[in-house]
């Protein structure tokens, strides 16, 4: 190769590398540090931009697909992080596929941050004691039944 040929090239070379380096990266504008945000505050119904997940995971779950049932409710959890129902259903359905260390897990959040007097205060309460019966774990399911007194007082 001749001389001028290789100086062209490595001219070149150089000012696409300059170029790449003034470049900003337009992916990295447009990530949120989510740390920065406020946290979640928890809520109780589930919004209407999750309602058709909720249907399809009742449909699947009347069906008997309670993996597909699951799926569903992980999506809806993943655009309302911090919404009682969604996590009680999550926790039943769990339940319904015999996953009952799944299900005490999402059970006892609901129960520890989700309401004190309607119904899904009772529903997390008895998901929570059906779960730790099946697990053999009867000081957890005496707890969440006597927890269930507390739901009927306003």
């Amino acid at each position: 190769m001749n001389k001028p040929l290789k100086i062209t090239g490595l001219l070149v070379a150089m000012l696409l590398l300059s170029h790449c380096s003034q470049r900003q990266d337009s992916s990295k504008a447009e990530v949120k540090d989510i740390s920065e945000l406020p946290r979640i505050t928890g809520q109780t119904q589930a919004p209407a931009s999750v309602r058709p997940l909720l249907e399809q995971a009742d449909e699947a779950l009347r069906d008997g697909q309670t993996t597909e049932a699951i799926n569903h409710l992980q999506r809806a959890l993943q655009i309302s992080p911090a919404t009682a129902e969604i996590q009680q259903r999550l926790a039943e359905a769990y339940l319904a596929d015999s996953r009952y260390r799944q299900a005490a897990y999402w059970a006892d959040i609901v129960v520890s941050t989700g309401p004190k007097s309607d119904p899904l205060c009772s529903q997390s309460r008895q998901t929570l004691a059906l779960a730790a019966e099946a697990m053999g774990d009867l000081s957890t399911q005496a707890q969440a039944l006597a927890a269930l007194n507390d739901c009927l007082q306003p």
